[in-house]
């Protein structure tokens, strides 16, 4: 899915999105497009981890916050978090984890914020507290350029 850019919204946040449940990935990428988030939305670790190089490499814009399945074949969001915990870039890129998973300790074992499928609106709600907690403490970005 290709993003939806809000350029004419300074408060526009991008999201990226890493989940490998089509449906779910779909639904709570157009639940956040009516929040006006600007959306990535990727199927895999994989292409999470690509779209993170290419926003790293100016390509595309940065992410103020991603949205991770915890269980994902090939590249899993804990080796995603293993990762971006080792990148000076992207050590202090906000991340909540989505999962099935009902384990009480995750929070604690992960050091994340955890929201459980498949309550949307906890997710959503999730969410904009994330950017909320991003926006008072990040630096207002500049609008994208209009293609």
């Amino acid at each position: 899915m290709a993003p939806v850019t809000h350029a004419d919204r300074v408060d526009a946040r991008t999201v990226l999105v890493a989940d490998d449940d089509d449906d779910f990935r779909a639904a709570l990428a157009e639940a956040l497009e009516e929040d006006g988030c600007d959306v990535v939305a990727v199927p895999s670790g994989a292409a999470a981890l690509a779209a993170l190089e290419d926003a790293a490499k100016g390509r595309a814009p940065p992410p103020d916050l991603l949205v991770l399945d915890l269980l994902m074949p090939g590249v899993s969001g804990i080796e995603i978090l293993q990762r971006l915990r080792k990148s000076e870039r992207w050590r202090r890129l906000p991340v909540l984890v989505v999962t099935g998973v009902n384990d009480p300790m995750l929070p604690v074992r992960l050091d994340v914020s955890i929201a459980f499928k498949p309550d949307a609106e906890t997710i959503l709600a999730a969410v904009r507290q994330q950017l909320a907690g991003r926006r008072a403490t990040a630096p207002e970005r500049a609008p994208a350029p209009r293609p």
